[in-house]
């Protein structure tokens, strides 16, 4: 069993879900957080927070996954008229170092295609991710650092795949958008429910701006907003006083960009896609604002509400997760995913790929080497007892024969073969039995017409070598196919008919057969 650690690396606080797969699927073991310091340079930010979270307990897993932070990764969205992997793959290349403001070598990158078609063309949507090396490598070292290397680095969009893939798949052409309202950034994912993610990206907003609003507002410290933000802050119909009203003001000035931004999203996905977004989930810190889902509804005039988490998740995460706790959740069921269903993207790739698989591989060979031998000595344990058993009867069987052949000829025979060679010969008391007689030759005639035939059979007169059938039936036909089925015995060699006349009411004709019994000398009397 695999342990997948799930890091979500906040911009306000880091939280990790760690589950374990089993034979039947995975389980969710824990959910931690740690706040991220509100001061300092960004990298020291995260180092505390990396120590904090480890403070609480080991985060020992054979595999962790982690998105790109913040927003310095960008997303480009690419129509090509193709979808054949190896054609994506040398197309990619120029493709994305035409949209770079720097050079493709100084870029690591990675995609997932969405195949698509136009009348009779198909073609693919294929979503890139590209990110400075040095920005990726920084990352790894902080994390390497802190002994949490991932195996996985996605796109912060990308990785709600697995969210979709929990919705109930629908038959109607709609699509659901995942948005993930954080701190400093927002992160959007579109797709078919039960499906895939056809469009993702990041941008700037979300709680650190509703902050920011707040404490303009009311001349206030930003500290001191984001507190009254958490535990006062609404919009909507949730608003209650003055405050708050002037509150959510400021509030509903800061999440115009965000609304605008997935607004033009929502529409370029259903442009792109020819299918329309028909409902929102919302997930993140900043979605715990009170009435946000029901302002986005009315701003953006699609219903809205929270990601809501399997039972199973929210029973092992507890109370303290929230909407905050889904994209780590998300995150571990990225690195347990497998198969078609598993998104490609992940920027381990190149010079940045995980070198610890051999690493991985080779702290496993002494548990495989054991389970091998265990699995040798139950083969070589059943293979014995097997013979042993097969012996066993063997000798009982032979013993069985011995009885037989000394019971009816009088002495022991243990070969099979020749046992029933002497028991078929003609000095053995088998050999006086009759190979037929008339109750098999009927039980052939009767065999050989079909239960819905219309023939009736008024009178039988059976002899060994000789069988004579009085039928009736509505027509001549039923006749002929009665004696087409008794010509099928091989024994019937020669059937002869009789005298064919109507029934004294004209609805049915009579008549007689005369079949000769012969059967060939090999195998005689059966069919």
């Amino acid at each position: 069993m695999a342990r997948v650690l799930g890091l979500d690396l906040g911009s306000h606080a880091v939280k990790a879900v760690l589950l374990e797969t089993t034979l039947r699927g995975f389980q969710v073991k824990s959910y931690a957080t740690a706040p991220v310091p509100a001061e300092g340079e960004k990298k020291a930010r995260l180092e505390a927070a990396l120590a904090q979270l480890s403070a609480q307990g080991p985060l020992t897993a054979d595999a962790v996954v982690v998105a790109v932070p913040g927003v310095s990764m960008a997303t480009h969205s690419l129509a090509l008229p193709f979808s054949e992997p190896k054609k994506v793959e040398a197309a990619l290349a120029g493709e994305v170092a035409d949209q770079l403001p720097f050079e493709l070598d100084e870029a690591v990158y990675d995609y997932q295609a969405t195949e698509t078609k136009l009348g009779e063309l198909k073609g693919a949507q294929v979503l890139v991710g590209v990110l400075k090396k040095l920005e990726l490598a920084g990352l790894l070292e902080q994390l390497r650092a802190a002994k949490l290397e991932p195996r996985v680095v996605t796109h912060p969009g990308l990785v709600y795949q697995g969210v979709l893939a929990a919705l109930p798949a629908s038959e109607a052409d709609e699509a659901v958008a995942v948005v993930d309202l954080g701190h400093e950034r927002c992160s959007l994912a579109i797709g078919k429910p039960g499906g895939t993610v056809d469009f993702a990206r990041t941008f700037i907003g979300g709680g650190l701006a509703l902050s920011k609003a707040l404490a303009t507002e009311f001349q206030i410290p930003l500290a001191e907003a984001q507190s009254w933000k958490e535990a006062h802050g609404a919009v909507g119909a949730e608003v209650v006083g003055p405050d708050a009203e002037r509150a959510a003001g400021a509030f509903m000035r800061a999440l115009q960009p965000v609304v605008r931004e997935l607004r033009a999203s929502l529409k370029s996905y259903a442009a792109k896609m020819r299918r329309p977004v028909t409902r929102l989930l919302l997930c993140g810190g900043s979605a715990k604002l009170l009435g946000l889902p029901g302002q986005l509804e009315r701003d953006l005039s699609l219903p809205a509400s929270l990601v809501t988490l399997p039972p199973d998740a929210q029973g092992a995460l507890g109370l303290s997760a929230g909407p905050e706790a889904v994209q780590a959740w998300a995150l571990a069921l990225r690195g347990q995913a497998t198969g078609a269903k598993a998104p490609r993207f992940n920027l381990r790739r190149g010079e940045f790929a995980f070198k610890s698989d051999l690493d991985f591989a080779r702290d496993k060979v002494g548990q495989l080497a054991a389970f091998a031998a265990v699995l040798l000595v139950l083969l070589v344990a059943s293979g014995v007892a097997r013979n042993a058993v097969l012996e066993r009867r063997e000798k009982q069987i032979d013993q069985l024969l011995c009885d037989t052949t000394t019971r009816i000829l009088g002495k022991c025979e243990r070969n099979y073969d020749i046992a029933i060679n002497l028991l078929e010969g003609k000095e053995s008391p088998a050999a006086g039995v009759p190979k037929r007689s008339a109750v098999t030759l009927l039980a052939e005639v009767a065999q050989r017409i079909p239960p819905d035939s219309p023939v009736v059979i008024d009178r039988v007169t059976l002899d060994l070598d000789r069988i004579e059938l009085a039928c009736s039936a509505p027509s001549v036909k039923q006749m002929e196919d009665m004696i087409t089925a008794l010509k099928s015995y091989k024994c019937f060699k020669e059937i002869s008919e009789g005298k064919v006349e109507k029934t004294k009411d004209g609805a049915k004709v009579s008549f007689r057969l005369d079949v000769k019994v012969e059967c060939p000398a090999e195998g005689e009397g059966q069919g």
